[in-house]
């Protein structure tokens, strides 16, 4: 079930295995975020609310990725996808969770194979 103890255990799993290319910034946006709006078709995608005080991740006045790592789980063909948005504020607003493009449902149990295949930073990202 997607909810509040889920995203938290999500941003835990973002900050410790995605590569973000500063976590320690992407951390301070995280670590007293609100999250809303728990995705339930099978994703595990929320909406963050982060403090106004807090220093803008990505260029203002666009909406748009910031960031994905996609990693292969340990069922075999199946892939986990970790998409961060940012809006206008220039701060993360929404993180997308899916298994195989949302074509299934991100497993219960997690298990993802060694480090991330895929990361990308988008280029309005402000590091």
């Amino acid at each position: 079930m997607n909810n509040e103890h889920r995203a938290r255990d999500w941003i835990n799993f973002i900050l410790e295995r995605c590569q973000f290319p500063d976590a320690q910034v992407l951390k301070e946006h995280l670590d007293k975020a609100m999250v809303s709006e728990f995705c339930q078709c099978g994703c595990n995608s929320f909406k963050v609310m982060v403090s106004a005080n807090t220093k803008a991740i990505a260029a203002p006045d666009k909406y748009g990725v910031i960031f994905e790592a996609n990693f292969n789980l340990e069922e075999a063909g199946k892939t986990l996808e970790i998409l961060i948005f940012s809006g206008k504020s220039g701060m993360v607003e929404y993180i997308e969770i899916d298994c195989c493009g949302n074509n299934f449902p991100v497993p219960e149990a997690v298990e993802v194979v060694g480090e991330p295949f895929h990361v990308s930073a988008g280029s309005v990202l402000a590091l």
